[in-house]
């Protein structure tokens, strides 16, 4: 039996891709000025949300949504969606709904990641900076404006990626296809995992290790993928980078990260950067997002800042697991990609 669908995201023309591959299926697309965004930055104020908006919200039984939205929907009012059965992510994270006060698990519902999606153009993202960071394009960049052939010495000075390691933490989805990019480039590639994996038998990667030591000791890059669950909050604060350091062994490492920001804090990063447990740090994702003007790495210069944008959700890609959960979801099936509520993802 056919089951209307509420969309109300940030995202632009997910209903238009969805009418034109599913031209029957039953869509209520919920538009609010509340409501906007941009890449991976959602703008929501749940407080003003138009009343006609409230009551869409509250009679649906599917719905398409950020997770942020959500989480920030039920934070400020629980009852905003007594109806409510199935809600597709149109993230891979939904850390929001873990993270916002007030919100006490198991919700009444079942939640769906959008999942599959964002590996190729995150492994672009990744081996794009790397590239850009060992070859100091930034530093030619700078030369053209001041007319100046090789002024900057260091952009004739660089190392081949085929001589290098990248360590990933987190090898889903996300973490293997980064691995299999960087293997194009013939970089040895080692996976932390939570649980262990026999080697070999991935061949985008050449080693997986469950001691995080390990894996920043031996990296001359590190690019974080992990979510954000109770395990993973906090995991590189403190000292943990300081074993990557050259004194101890290791080969003060760039750090990546496009996975989530509260991985390591920000004091804790700009220690790591001060005391040369690490290079540089080129950031996807941060604690506080937007990041607050006031925030001492946009000033850095051994920072890049870029604005949750290495993995977009595209309309394009929503349709077709969403239509494979919808199908499922009509026929009583097990949905792909389900929240565990008790995991924390």
């Amino acid at each position: 039996m056919a089951v209307r669908v509420a969309v109300f995201t940030s995202i632009p023309n997910i209903a238009t891709t969805l009418l034109e591959h599913a031209p029957t299926l039953l869509l209520d697309v919920i538009d609010d000025p509340g409501l906007g965004g941009y890449g991976g930055t959602v703008i929501f104020d749940p407080s003003v949300l138009r009343n006609e908006t409230r009551k869409q919200l509250a009679v649906c039984t599917v719905l398409i949504a950020e997770p942020t939205v959500l989480a920030a929907l039920l934070a400020y009012d629980q009852h905003s969606l007594p109806n409510l059965k199935w809600c597709q992510s149109t993230y891979a994270g939904v850390d929001p709904m873990f993270k916002t006060l007030g919100l006490s698990m198991p919700l009444p519902f079942s939640m769906t990641r959008f999942a599959g999606k964002f590996g190729p153009p995150i492994a672009e993202w990744t081996m794009a900076q790397i590239i850009s960071h060992e070859r100091n394009f930034s530093a030619m960049r700078s030369d053209q404006a001041k007319k100046s052939w090789a002024g900057t010495r260091t952009v004739a000075s660089y190392r081949y990626l085929s001589t290098l390691t990248l360590s990933i933490l987190g090898c889903g989805d996300i973490g293997l296809c980064i691995a299999r990019a960087a293997k194009a480039f013939g970089m040895k590639t080692i996976g932390f995992t939570k649980s262990s994996r026999e080697n070999n038998c991935i061949p985008e990667v050449d080693e997986f290790v469950t001691d995080l030591p390990t894996a920043l000791q031996r990296a001359d890059y590190i690019v974080n993928v992990l979510p954000s669950t109770t395990d993973t909050r906090g995991l590189l604060n403190g000292e943990a980078l300081a074993v990557a350091a050259t004194t101890n062994g290791g080969n003060c490492p760039v750090f990546l990260n496009v996975g989530r920001g509260d991985v390591i804090n920000e004091t804790s990063l700009s220690r790591g950067l001060d005391c040369g447990y690490i290079s540089a740090a080129i950031l996807d994702v941060f604690e506080t997002e937007p990041l607050p003007k006031e925030s001492p790495l946009w000033s850095r210069p051994d920072v890049v800042i870029s604005p949750h944008v290495s993995g977009i959700t595209q309309s394009k890609d929503v349709p077709e697991l969403f239509m494979e959960n919808y199908e499922r979801y009509c026929d009583n099936k097990e949905l792909l990609y389900s929240v565990d509520w008790s995991k924390g993802y």
